[in-house]
């Protein structure tokens, strides 16, 4: 593929992953969260979500270790394949989608599902002001673990289908349980495809 036809793939994809997003934002996300709350979650007579632990800080900090762990023994054994490029984009890609999450969540400052819940009047972007209860947006689960899918996915392309279980699997969970809205889910999942894809690009080149 060409550069100027790649660079229009992904403005082209970016545009389309905007819109669809929007079009939660505007119309999807609050229908949907009030109906979960009403049949699964926090209204719902007979059948409760249960919380999830947020283990994601911890999950991030012990496969970013691993990776680099990993990684530098294969080199010392002058070792370098792909699962030497694999434990590279791994351990560079989890803090960077970690820390960018943090980053955007305090930016955005969008109304969790559960908050809003408690109190519709709250619902909203509240710019630079990302505190507890308003960090929605996006969803930082999403935002870290697409992209080490998306390595699973590339390297390993044997269990991709697995892969493709799990990651659809945790976003619906994420919504289910009243943590996130739709729209959280997709932009962390765009979000972090982005990430991966810049980084492993780059690293691709150092490696040429």
């Amino acid at each position: 593929m060409k550069f100027n036809d790649r660079v229009k793939k992904i403005y082209f994809n970016a545009v389309a992953a905007l819109i669809l997003i929007v079009l939660c934002l505007w119309l999807l996300d609050l229908p949907l969260a009030a109906w979960i709350a009403e049949y699964l979650g926090a209204n719902a007579p007979y059948v409760k979500t249960t919380d999830m632990p947020d283990l994601l800080p911890i999950t991030a900090v012990i496969l970013t270790s691993l990776s680099w762990m990993v990684y530098f023994y294969l080199v010392r054994r002058n070792i370098h394949d792909q699962r030497t490029l694999f434990c590279r984009v791994t351990g560079t890609v989890l803090p960077l989608s970690f820390g960018m999450k943090t980053v955007l969540k305090w930016l955005f400052g969008r109304t969790e599902t559960r908050t809003w819940l408690l109190d519709p009047s709250l619902y909203g972007f509240h710019w630079f002001a990302g505190k507890e209860g308003f960090q929605g947006f996006p969803s930082g689960h999403m935002l870290v673990f697409t992209p080490l899918f998306l390595a699973l996915w590339h390297f390993y392309p044997r269990y991709r289908l697995y892969y493709e279980v799990v990651w659809f699997c945790l976003g619906a969970a994420l919504i289910a349980t009243e943590y996130h809205f739709l729209g959280d889910v997709l932009a962390g999942a765009y979000i972090g495809a982005m990430v991966y894809l810049a980084v492993s690009r780059r690293l691709d080149k150092l490696a040429g």
